[in-house]
């Protein structure tokens, strides 16, 4: 058996199993996601809210987007919404529509573990 064959027939498929086995591992670990649930209160204002339109954004990408609006003489009220996410630092940015015809636009920080509530509380933004 020369230096080819041997190279050939035994070094190159061991090589391919390696590289085969990192994408692998690469892929896997990248489709790992944080499960998380967003709740927005409105406080005094709940009533006055005529629509709402949250994103989350991570990494420059809308990564979720709810949109939600009232019908003619109701109101929201508390909003809830589940994501599943790519990463756990991002913003989440809020629209929200009020009664007299103001709009207000919100932004927050976030850093999301795996399960959270988290909750955001809309009433000082929305006076």
């Amino acid at each position: 058996m020369t230096k080819y064959d041997f190279f050939r027939r035994r070094i190159v498929p061991v090589a391919m199993v390696i590289v085969a086995a990192l994408l692998a591992y690469e892929t896997c670990g990248k489709s790992e996601r944080t499960q998380a649930t967003f709740v927005i209160e409105y406080g005094v204002y709940a009533r006055d809210v005529r629509s709402v339109e949250a994103e989350v954004w991570m990494n420059g990408e809308r990564v979720t987007h709810l949109l939600r609006s009232a019908r003619d003489g109701a109101y929201i009220g508390k909003t809830r919404f589940e994501a599943s996410l790519p990463d756990t630092e991002g913003e989440l940015r809020i629209d929200v529509e009020l009664a007299n015809g103001d709009r207000k636009h919100v932004m927050r920080k976030l850093h999301v573990r795996e399960g959270e509530i988290m909750t955001f509380q809309l009433e000082p933004d929305l006076r």
